[in-house]
């Protein structure tokens, strides 16, 4: 109990601390493993407290996507200098962990703010915290758990309205000497039911930078980009 309670002092502090945090930097290396094949991304991934997140797609191929929390994103390639404007709200920056934690949302992953609403919570024997969470949204899954360990979230299971598993989330890694808690990897596993397989996308994150100095913070697209349908669809045919 006194170690819990020494965890949650220190998670606390840790919380108001990245309140305090303006800016935060992490790279990300991505694998994805689907129908036996593995590709690999990596790319930067810088964001705000406002919810502007800027991410820098290095490898395979080079763009820029700018999002914020309205769902208004573009995305620049510079190799063609073309632009695509959209405007979504699955676009919405609230969904990127890194605002998640950043804007102190970490105990619900930022589900409240997507529309869910807590339907219950429980500690089990072990000291785990199993948290449910449910939402009539469409294109939504209607129910979330996420269990957390000494406060911080460390699994997640999506399930649909007859309680099937839609896919599942494992979040490991803290440093907990930091002032910015964050995952250092991060492992997600979605079912298909219909193909009866599997895909998963494992990312490694490396220890985020608040110096909050990189000029890709401020990135804007050139005033000379030129309007294009989908600029990655010419980028991908150019790599061939």
């Amino acid at each position: 109990m006194l170690r819990r309670s020494l965890i949650s002092v220190l998670l606390v502090l840790a919380a108001l601390s990245a309140q305090a945090q303006k800016r935060v930097s992490v790279e990300a290396q991505i694998k994805n493993l689907a129908d036996g094949k593995v590709t690999t991304v990596t790319k930067r991934i810088l964001c705000d407290r406002s919810g502007r997140l800027v991410t820098v797609s290095i490898s395979p191929s080079k763009f820029y996507l700018i999002q914020n929390l309205k769902g208004e994103a573009k995305l620049y390639v510079p190799s063609s200098n073309e632009v695509y404007s959209m405007i979504d709200p699955m676009l919405s920056s609230d969904g990127e962990l890194l605002y998640i934690f950043l804007s102190g949302h970490t105990d619900d992953l930022g589900l409240i703010s997507m529309g869910y609403m807590l339907k219950s919570s429980d500690f089990d024997s072990e000291g785990y915290l199993k948290r449910t969470y449910v939402t009539k949204k469409q294109n939504a899954a209607p129910q979330v758990d996420v269990v957390l360990k000494d406060y911080l979230p460390v699994y997640t299971e999506y399930k649909d309205a007859s309680g099937n598993t839609l896919g599942k989330t494992y979040l490991s890694g803290y440093n907990l000497n930091s002032s910015f808690v964050f995952p250092s990897r991060v492992t997600e596993i979605s079912y298909n039911r219909e193909k009866k397989d599997s895909t998963v996308t494992r990312t490694l994150y490396t220890v985020p930078d608040l110096s909050g100095t990189d000029p890709d913070f401020d990135y804007q697209v050139p005033k000379g980009a030129k309007p294009a349908e989908n600029p990655l669809k010419r980028l991908k045919e150019a790599v061939k």
